[in-house]
């Protein structure tokens, strides 16, 4: 059982569930040997906590009740913090009392109103309508007129007289009371019923959301923090405030959050977080009684417990009475599932379990589950429990727990299941399970080994489920390099040819029709290496004829491949329904997290080529708001794609904030091989900022290919790196390199792809590819494949106007680079056959663009910079001035202001003063 004292030299260890997150930032030391930068300590002078309750809701709260504020939340939540700034701004024109319950003062009568009733003569302490008479009148005299406020940390501490002279002060007006407290069942009746009566405002302070405590990581420590690492220590921490700060601290000491490039990331040196923490959460759960360490013993070793489950094992009341004070969280699936908050707290629990009292609470939940309520996501979580307890773990059940594991992307607790099997290594499915883990933590190499030891075996004896996934596992490795692609087809054709032969002797039954799905899935990967969309397509069409047959994760993946096809043969419209329809089910609980983001990346895809900006960029990441996800926060599933769309719309510094942190991670851990991809995309945006010799060494390192790429991926490298070599040489290489890409999109069968290179060419220049472009475009979906028509047949026309309707139709797809490209392209065109309304939209339209995108002047113009004279002379026009009147300020001519003004029209390509304003975009009265 967990003491107070029990656990004082205890570190709590997570097992089988990845990394434990330990922290320090090594900015001021020298570099050590891997690239990481120095160690230094980190400042606990951290900012506010926000946007939760702001101190103005307890100002507003204070002035709209009768009595004043409860404030409640678990420990750790800002309680004290929030009330403390708001009583300090009140203190100038008010009369404050602190007040500190505890338990020690809580034995004693009145004891935590000993710092008001001191000056009493002791008898009015037995008669409380003496002593409520005299507080009253001492307050009042005190307060000189001021209004009162009575501030009680601690409120369930008080006492009952205690209590009841507090509440009779708030009812009777001399006071206004600012509570806190922690667990509100505690407090005494008197106090509960000023909330019932409305004389109180409660204010319930709830954790942090992911996005909250990332903000607040970032501005405690001083940098940037790489979303997977902020989101591991959110996750730990449950959004508890104190426990984040205590978690980033105390990690200080250990080195498993390095500042590497400025940025703090993960890396996975040790899984133990420090002695203060087990601590402080051991000597708050020592208040606890037996039957609430119950509970929490219970949910820290299982993670995860039915409702109805664990109200079969504890009392309702110590369930409820965590459940309130946030301790534990019932979530609103079904059947319903009960958790920890913090898996800090499980942590620590967990460790100070023994391994016989463990064993005894994992029998007893065993028994207590009911079959019918299809408790199947328990099996994870109790296979881990009986590894830790050393409870007996049959094969059958340690492969499907693996499996599951690795499902999740839980390759390390994969591993420990897999190898806790006897002889595992002579066995199909544990070997499967092995180098599926192995390539999820990116060990190509181990797992090309293990399974050389098993390609040579026939394996047709064995059973077929084992035998089917053995095959899978060994053709996902043998894609990993280009020279045995073949090899992998063969083998997954060798797949396909027996789960027939085994239909034709024994019927289409769940096991085969479970192992179909999963064979659809690894030739559609398989597919997706190649480049064979169409017949992946066609796969997918026949496999999801019959929709509702199949569960919920496997429509999912299915058809975001299927959407990815569509996108790339040409079918974009209908890629980009399905997947409208399919991004509900990316939140679906009965679909896993790690199945959810990889869906969602193809999704992405999809609504990008198809030209639905919108859509994309409304995409939440699956698993953003978990706190509890068995699946790890990989980089690249958590900021990369957005990073990566945001460089496509041409907002490269946007790009590059979002970059920046996420290549920092990866340059520490990138099991996905995506670094490459991920240093491209920066080179592109950095080039569009007009870091030329930044974006150069981006692409240096992006030229280190350590894994095969997907053809998408490949495709989106190749293509990213074009665009910024334009940037950097010049459009000639860019050109050329993009109507390569847009050739060998069309012999592949992808002019979903083609037309996103052609049209990127002929917005560097190549003219010529415009009727190419068309009729591409022609053939296509959506309402990019329109806009390239539209684009494709201005450009042919050499219309201005033809050309700033494309542009129109970019920018409502949000596409603001290609909208400036335009507007940039008849900015450039001969003025002299132009009208000046045509002049006037395209200048407005680039400058609006160009302000979106946070862009500086593009290359193009860097010969047309104004000089210091004539930006002078034009801020002075922009604000209206005359042509005498700056005359006379500057001190020259009229006629000098005049030849002055014709070279700034000609440089900034307007036609009216009007138009000055607008054009220099910096000046009073120009374009917000």
């Amino acid at each position: 059982m967990l003491t107070a004292g029990s656990a004082s030299t205890v570190h709590a260890v997570r097992s089988g569930t990845g990394s434990r997150y330990q922290a320090f930032d090594a900015s001021s030391a020298p570099s050590s040997p891997d690239g990481t930068e120095g160690k230094s300590v980190i400042s606990m002078a951290w900012p506010p906590i926000g946007p939760r309750a702001a101190v103005e809701d307890i100002a507003l709260a204070l002035a709209a009740s009768k009595g004043g504020v409860l404030v409640t939340g678990p420990s750790g939540s800002g309680k004290s913090y929030l009330t403390t700034r708001a009583v300090n701004e009140l203190r100038g024109r008010s009369f404050v009392v602190v007040i500190r319950g505890s338990a020690a003062l809580a034995r004693s009568p009145y004891g935590a109103l000993n710092i008001l009733l001191s000056d009493l003569d002791p008898g009015y302490l037995a008669h409380p309508v003496l002593v409520l008479s005299a507080l009253t009148n001492l307050l009042r005299e005190r307060s000189e007129g001021k209004p009162v406020y009575l501030v009680i940390e601690n409120a369930a501490e008080l006492d009952e007289l205690a209590a009841m002279t507090v509440a009779q002060l708030a009812r009777n007006g001399t006071a206004q009371l600012v509570l806190t407290c922690t667990d509100p069942q505690r407090l005494c009746g008197e106090i509960t019923r000023l909330c019932g009566d409305g004389f109180l405002h409660r204010i319930d302070l709830k954790p942090l959301t992911f996005q909250e405590s990332h903000a607040w990581l970032e501005a405690g420590l001083g940098a940037q923090v790489s979303p997977s690492g902020a989101h591991a220590l959110w996750t730990a921490s449950g959004g508890n405030p104190h426990y984040l700060k205590m978690l980033a601290a105390e990690l200080a000491e250990s080195g498993s959050l390095l500042k590497s490039d400025g940025v703090w990331v993960l890396t996975s040196r040790s899984e133990q977080h420090g002695r203060a923490i087990t601590d402080l959460i051991t000597t708050r759960l020592g208040r606890m009684g037996d039957g609430e360490r119950k509970v929490l013993e219970i949910l820290s070793l299982a993670r995860a417990v039915p409702l109805e489950s664990l109200l079969a094992l504890a009392s309702a009341d110590d369930v409820d009475s965590l459940e309130k004070r946030s301790v534990l969280v019932v979530d609103d699936s079904l059947p319903r599932m009960a958790r920890l908050q913090s898996q800090l707290v499980g942590d620590v629990v967990r460790a100070n379990v023994p391994p016989g009292r463990s064993n005894e609470l994992r029998g007893l939940l065993l028994k207590s589950r009911d079959p019918a309520l299809g408790q199947r996501s328990m099996l994870l979580s109790m296979a881990a429990w009986a590894l830790d307890c050393g409870a007996k773990l049959g094969r059958e059940e340690a492969l499907e727990a693996a499996a599951m594991a690795n499902r999740q992307l839980d390759a390390r607790l994969a591993l420990r299941l897999v190898r806790s099997i006897p002889g595992h290594s002579t066995v199909p499915g544990a070997v499967a399970e092995e180098a599926r883990a192995m390539m999820t933590l990116g060990d190509v190499a181990g797992a090309r080994d293990l399974l050389s030891l098993h390609l040579d075996e026939p394996g047709d004896e064995a059973n077929l489920a084992e035998w089917v996934r053995l095959k899978l596992a060994e053709a996902a490795v043998l894609l990993a390099l280009p020279e045995t692609t073949a090899q992998a087809c063969e083998t997954l054709a060798h797949v396909r040819r027996r789960l027939e032969d085994e239909t034709i002797i024994a019927g289409e039954g769940q096991d085969i029709a479970t192992l179909r799905e999963e064979l659809v899935l690894a030739e559609s990967q398989a597919a997706s290496y190649s480049g064979s969309y169409a017949e992946m397509a066609a796969r997918l069409e026949e496999v999801l004829q019959d929709f509702e047959s199949h569960g919920t994760e496997f429509r999912l993946l299915a058809g975001s491949w299927l959407c990815e096809a569509w996108a790339l043969t040409g079918r974009q419209s209908e890629a980009a329904d399905m997947a409208e329809q399919l991004t509900a089910d990316c939140h679906d609980p009965a679909v896993s997290v790690a199945a959810a983001r990889r869906a969602t990346s193809r999704l992405r895809f999809a609504f990008v080529l198809a030209g639905r900006w919108d859509k994309e960029g409304e995409m939440v990441q699956p698993g953003d708001d978990l706190l509890v996800s068995a699946a790890e926060a990989l980089p690249t599933a958590i900021d990369l794609p957005k990073a990566i769309f945001r460089c496509l719309q041409g907002r490269g510094q946007d790009g590059l904030e979002s970059l920046i942190p996420v290549i920092s991670q990866l340059r520490v851990q990138d099991n996905e091989g995506m670094l490459d991809v991920a240093c491209t995309a920066a080179a592109y945006a950095s080039a569009l900022q007009g870091e030329h010799e930044q974006a150069l060494r981006y692409l240096k390192e992006a030229s280190t290919q350590l894994r095969r790429p997907t053809w998408r991926k490949e495709r989106t490298k190749r293509y990213l790196a074009a665009l910024a070599r334009d940037r950097v040489n010049g459009p000639e290489a860019a050109v050329e390199e993009l109507l390569r890409l847009a050739d060998a999109d069309r012999d592949e069968g992808a002019p979903g792809h083609e037309i996103f290179c052609l049209s990127s060419a002929v917005r560097l220049g190549a003219v010529a590819a415009a009727p190419r472009l068309l009729d591409s475009a022609v053939r296509g979906q959506g309402r990019f494949a329109e806009l390239c028509v539209a684009y494709a047949r201005a450009t042919m026309s050499g219309s201005a106007e033809l050309l700033l309707e494309a542009a129109r139709l970019a920018e409502d797809m949000q596409n603001d680079r290609f909208a400036f490209d335009i507007a940039e392209t008849v900015l450039h065109m001969d003025q002299v056959q132009l009208d000046k309304t045509a002049l006037r939209k395209a200048r407005q339209l680039a400058e609006t663009c160009r302000q979106r995108l946070r862009t500086p002047q593009s290359g193009n113009q860097e010969g047309l910079k104004l000089t210091a004279r004539e930006m002078e002379i034009a801020r002075l026009a922009a604000n209206r001035e005359s042509n005498k009147g700056i005359a006379a300020k500057l001190h020259v001519s009229v006629r000098t202001v005049e030849g002055h003004l014709y070279q700034i029209f000609g440089k900034l390509k307007i036609v009216e003063r009007s138009e000055l304003s607008f054009a220099l975009g910096n000046v009073e009265g120009g374009a917000k």
